[in-house]
């Protein structure tokens, strides 16, 4: 399986360039997610996802309750989407191959390292993951930040850059490991017991589940 450029893809490309070409200068507020919708005819999710690409990135700042802001950067000037333009189009495949050298690190890391509030937000978007499979709801926004958080509650910044990288075609990653038969099931289970064993600080437990978790995926994917 193959990932094309995607809407997502090409949303983050476009706002990186309002950026770059001064369009939104340092600084300067950025529109609401209804007039960036209405301005690239993209839907209102996409647009929320690639900021919060950027925002991981380090070129906006979000601000919950304030609005959303250009951060005052002066790598702002150079295209941070560059590196994912070198690599083309990228196998599914290739990418789990990559989360699986990553992720499970991180997850031992955060069970050492996570603080109090992070391994109780861990636990709430993972009991939000499963409340979403019965009623529905945002199932994709809950699962990308239950990751992010544990990239973030790792509190590695060379790990955390090096998965900052690749944020975008880890997006479109899930939203197509989410189709696979059951996998919505079993990503929310597993991120319960990885959730739980963060919290009761059992690295190598959270080591092992992140591995279980994203190999199920990449052997799903092989079949």
């Amino acid at each position: 399986m193959i990932m094309k450029k995607t809407a997502f893809l090409t949303t983050v490309e476009q706002l990186n360039k309002k950026i770059i070409d001064g369009e939104w200068p340092p600084g300067s507020r950025i529109p609401t997610l209804q007039q960036i919708s209405k301005e690239l005819e993209v839907s209102v999710t996409t647009i929320r996802e690639a900021l919060r690409t950027l925002e991981s990135q380090g070129n906006v700042s979000i601000e919950h309750g304030r609005g959303m802001y250009v951060r005052n950067d002066p790598l702002l000037l150079e295209d941070p989407t560059a590196n994912l333009k070198e690599l083309g189009d990228i196998s599914l495949v290739k990418l789990l191959e990559a989360r699986l050298l990553i992720e499970p690190v991180l997850a031992g890391l955060s069970a050492e390292r996570a603080t109090l509030a992070q391994v109780k937000q861990l636990r709430v978007l993972a009991d939000a993951m499963v409340n979403q499979m019965e009623e529905g709801g945002p199932f994709l926004d809950t699962d990308l930040s239950f990751h992010r958080l544990i990239a973030e509650s790792a509190q590695h910044p060379v790990l955390l850059r090096m998965l900052e990288s690749i944020y975008p075609l880890l997006a479109e990653g899930r939203k197509q490991t989410n189709t696979l038969p059951h996998m919505r099931t079993k990503a929310s289970n597993f991120h319960i017991l990885i959730a739980i064993a963060i919290e009761e600080r059992h690295s190598e437990q959270a080591k092992q589940l992140m591995h279980f978790h994203i190999n199920d995926m990449l052997e799903a994917l092989k079949k």
